[in-house]
């Protein structure tokens, strides 16, 4: 991963102390003799200044105290350290993983969509999955409130439109809009556990998994690391898959395509709502205008965006966000995501 706190004199300084206090585990449990000590590219006398600026004797004959005292001070630096990297990640707009386990079941639809003109006959999966920047609230002329939750994402499917022969295909989305209640569901569902010792959210509608929790896969409790790689990671594991590979292309989440948002509006009912200048997937010569589990794709997206944006540069900032998510999650998210997934 690239964090600029990681490249910083505190930083730095934290890790050069780190490793002085590594060599003293080192040096006394070889029975303090300097004489044959390799402190490696740490000059022995800087490890000597350490020992006599810190208080730590030249020889021991017991040293467990000692050893303890070391250990102790380890691991606060290292909790220092993890603290100024999520305070970096918050910092940067990197905030939670949102994976709607099913479209469909969410928005409470019977449909099954059509691919390339032929319909669905099984839908296995419609996930999406998305870096969730913010959720903004707006209200319409009737006074009735939709949400939208912004963010780079895709909306991933596995269906068979011949018995037996599964597909997958997706779809980049940078937006989901919701009626208020539709949104409530992803937050409020029955959660599949409950724990204090995490925060994040775990329903048979969707997860919300803080990126935090992410960053501490080494400390994480293993009861509650197993029940998000068994619950989360691997149904899901295809979809992670496929969104690390699309984000990762230099062409994707590009602004100049503006908004490509998953509707759930009453006027733009399981829609992908899409710029009018945007191409669709082309198939047997054939403009393709849906897939599995989406009513249609349109290009309608300029009738949402007055009531989302109430001036261009609104719009356009909310663009850059997301571009500028896109590039974190390059830099620092694929990584971590990957380490999660199982093999």
């Amino acid at each position: 991963m690239s964090l600029e706190v990681e490249g910083s004199e505190a930083y730095k300084k934290i890790n050069t102390r780190i490793t002085l206090l590594e060599l003293l585990k080192q040096y006394y449990g070889a029975g303090g003799n300097l004489y044959d000590f390799d402190s490696g590219e740490i000059p022995v006398r800087q490890l000597i200044a350490f020992m006599s600026d810190e208080g730590y004797p030249r020889r021991l004959v017991e040293a467990e105290h000692i050893l303890n005292r070391i250990d102790t001070e380890i691991i606060e630096l290292e909790s220092k350290k993890k603290s100024m990297r999520l305070q970096e990640m918050e910092d940067r707009h990197l905030n939670s993983l949102l994976i709607i386990t099913s479209w469909t079941k969410l928005i409470n639809t019977p449909t099954k969509g059509i691919y390339l003109n032929r319909p669905v006959v099984d839908l296995r999966r419609d996930t999406i999955v998305m870096l969730t920047d913010e959720t903004q609230t707006f209200k319409e002329i009737n006074d009735e409130r939709i949400s939208v939750i912004f963010g780079p994402g895709i909306y991933y499917t596995e269906f068979s439109v011949d018995k037996g022969n599964y597909l997958e295909d997706y779809f980049e989305i940078n937006g989901v809009c919701l009626p208020l209640d539709l949104l409530g569901k992803i937050y409020t569902a029955e959660k599949i556990y409950r724990s204090d010792k995490i925060d994040a959210t775990i329903t048979e509608v969707s997860t919300i998994l803080p990126f935090h929790i992410l960053e501490q896969a080494e400390t994480v409790q293993t009861y509650v690391k197993g029940i998000i790689s068994r619950n989360v990671f691997h149904p899901n594991r295809n979809a992670l898959e496929k969104f690390n590979q699309h984000i990762s292309d230099p062409t994707s989440y590009q602004q100049e395509d503006g908004f490509k948002i998953m509707s759930a509006h009453p006027l733009w009912y399981n829609k992908l709502l899409v710029e009018s200048d945007q191409v669709y997937r082309t198939g047997s010569g054939k403009r393709a205008y849906s897939t599995a589990g989406i009513g249609s794709l349109s290009s309608m997206v300029h009738k949402i965006k007055p009531i989302l944006f109430s001036t261009p540069n609104k719009e356009k900032e909310q663009l850059e966000r997301i571009t500028e998510i896109v590039k974190q999650y390059k830099e620092m998210g694929v990584k971590l995501l990957s380490t999660w997934l199982p093999t």
